[in-house]
Parts: C-alpha cells; structure tokens; sequence
C-alpha cells in the first residue's frame, strides 16, 4: 500500500471537545500526527450570526498510520475541563452495515405481535376503507381556532 495515494485518506472524528478549544489549538494537536487532506470544525451559528462550537471535528489524514496514530494518541486525553473522544469517521450510509435491518417506529410496532393472514389483512383494509368514506361523507367539518398570536422575540 502506497502511504501517499488519495486512496489512503482515513477520516477521524474527535468529540466532546471543550466549547473553550478553538479551531487553530485542535489543528495544531492533530498536526503533528501527519500530514492532513481536510478539517473540519463544526459551529453552531445563531440566529445574530454568532458562532458556537458544536464539541466535535472532522479530520482527514493522508494515511490509515497517521489516524491510527492519532487515534492511540488521543483518544480519553484531557484537553481542558474535559476528556476527548477519537474514533474512525463513519459514513451515515455505512455499507458494510447490514441493511435488512429496518427500524420500525414504535408507534407502528404497536399491537399485535402475530402476523394477519392475507383474509384477515383485506379485511382490515375494507373496515379502514368504510371508515374513510363515512368521513368523506359527513358534514361535519373540521374547525380550527387560531390562538393568540405570540411573537417569539
């Protein structure tokens, strides 16, 4: 494996920083672990403008051996009043993640635990279909009262 190919760039993301930690003193820790392809240090900006840190970063080194390093190095060091957190980036969409693993809202898993026979699904579905169409039906409409209206600021 070639250390310097674009190939090798392994991200890291190092949490529970000190809001007190700046931009510059996190790049100037991670530096000297190796040569660095891209950083990322994540504020918050309110509604004025200002900016607040949110505790973490994104760094991406240009070897797998620099973040490994890094990773060894840093990983539960206190910096400031609290103790940093370092571990491999993950994508949100991790491949190698197993897939066929839905999460179901709890609100959905409501009910029975057993499975309906096709019959019994019909079933259901015309009941929720007459349910529907009786409300289609109805004069009864729905009426909506506009409260005080407050002004956020």
């Amino acid at each position: 494996m070639d250390e310097g190919s674009s190939s090798q760039n392994v991200k890291i993301w190092i949490g529970n920083l000190d809001t007190k930690v700046t931009e510059y003193q996190l790049l100037k820790i991670v530096e000297k672990f190796g040569q660095i392809s891209a950083y990322d240090f994540l504020y918050n900006i309110n509604d004025r403008g200002a900016r607040s840190p949110r505790g973490y970063a994104f760094v991406t080194f240009e070897s797998a051996k620099c973040a490994a390093e890094a990773i060894q190095q840093l990983h539960k060091k206190k910096i400031l009043s609290r103790e940093i957190l370092v571990r491999y980036a993950t994508a949100k969409l991790d491949p190698t993640q197993r897939i066929s693993e839905k999460n179901i809202p709890a609100a959905l898993k409501a009910g029975s635990k057993r499975e309906l026979s096709d019959t019994e699904k019909l079933r259901k579905i015309r009941e929720l279909e007459a349910k529907l169409k009786v409300m289609e039906n109805s004069n009864d409409e729905i009426k909506v009262k506009a409260g005080p209206r407050i002004k956020p600021y």
